[in-house]
């Protein structure tokens, strides 16, 4: 059974365990075209909105057969909502709906919970969570990002992603009927994604499905604007502040910023592989793992990593002997902490500036 959970508060989304992947080819070849999404209503009679006097919470949980959502406050089950195929779950990028990714396409759900801003204050409503008809065909589904007012969702079997903008998804209060992407597609099939840029551009890992040797950035038409071929097995990626991105290589990282990429690397660990990272777009550091076993089949570290985007550095830090963690464990708290859960059962809290383990919450036995 797989669950994935996200916590989504009106006016506020965030994951509580997320996912990353990458890899991506970036050549001229590619093209783009706008592609409308036509639905139609997920059931005959909308669910009634109601006004609160504040914000409220949801968590909303996938498991083989369906999703979860819960009222984040007393744990209430609000919605139980069938759906065959692996489930992820990703932020749609308009603070009330999440992506559901099945394999073969992305269909939006409305959590049921968002604010609307007046003046100096905001109104907040709530409505029945419900899995809207309103999809994305994709063949096997990827990484969702959100970033610069646009969210690309990425789909591995045919290289290409859809972009559209996430203030669109709601219409009247409802989830709207349709949806406008814009598609881009690269020159071959592979495990990608796509982050967007200002200016109608996009960060992409370089390669196929067999080798991926760097990251790019490339227009609205496909074209390269830069590239950088300095990252092996390309894989992991995060948003950082200043519109600094990082992206894992197997001997370090790449840091994309103002128009070019800086690599980072650790020369006393030839192969040490950051492929899984967390960033947070208002913190200058990247939570980030740090495998030196190349031949592990599955390696557990007992290191993580912190990169620095402005200083182009990349810091190891230890874990107590014995004690490692998975490559779903890493996440950022509320105000940029990088946490941790770790094979102990301990849920650690790091100062991402410094390293230094600030505390920890016991939150199942090892």
């Amino acid at each position: 059974m797989t669950r994935k959970f996200f916590l989504t508060r009106a006016g506020t989304l965030g994951a509580v365990a997320a996912l990353a992947l990458t890899a991506c080819g970036s050549q001229a070849t590619q093209n783009a075209q706008t592609n409308p999404s036509t639905s139609t209503s997920a059931s005959a009679t909308p669910a009634p909105i109601t006004e609160g006097k504040g914000a409220a919470s949801r968590v909303a949980i996938t498991y083989d057969g369906g999703v979860l959502v819960y009222d984040a406050k007393d744990m209430k089950l609000l919605a139980d909502i069938p759906k065959e195929g692996f489930l992820r779950l990703s932020d749609a990028g308009d603070n009330r709906h999440l992506v559901v990714a099945d394999g073969n396409s992305y269909t939006f759900l409305d959590t049921g919970v968002w604010s609307v801003a007046h003046g100096d204050h905001s109104h907040y409503y709530t409505t029945a969570p419900s899995l809207s008809s309103l999809s994305l065909a994709a063949d096997h589904t990827g990484h969702v990002i959100k970033d610069n007012g646009r969210v690309a969702a990425f789909a591995d079997g045919t290289g290409s992603f859809a972009v559209y903008d996430p203030a669109k998804l709601t219409q009247d209060k409802r989830t709207a009927s349709s949806l406008e992407t814009t598609t881009v597609t690269l020159p071959k099939p592979h495990h990608g994604f796509a982050i967007p840029l200002p200016d109608n551009q996009y960060l992409v890992a370089v390669g196929d499905s067999k080798t991926r040797t760097g990251a790019a950035v490339v227009d609205a038409q496909g074209k390269t604007v830069t590239e950088s071929p300095a990252c092996p097995g390309v894989h992991g990626e995060a948003i950082a502040k200043d519109g600094a991105f990082t992206i894992g290589c197997t001997d370090g990282a790449l840091v994309y910023k103002d128009g070019k990429f800086t690599k980072v690397t650790n020369p006393e660990d030839p192969y040490s592989r950051s492929g899984n990272q967390a960033g947070k777009a208002d913190s200058q550091y990247v939570l980030a793992d740090y495998k030196t076993d190349k031949d592990a089949k599955l390696e557990r570290p007992e290191k993580f990593s912190i990169i620095d985007t402005v200083a182009a550095t990349r810091t190891v830090y230890s874990l107590p002997s014995g004690v490692s963690y998975t490559f779903r464990s890493l996440a950022r708290g509320p105000q940029g902490e990088a946490l941790l859960l770790t094979t102990d059962g301990k849920l650690r809290i790091f100062d991402p500036a410094t390293g230094a383990e600030l505390g920890s919450v016991q939150l199942m036995e090892a």
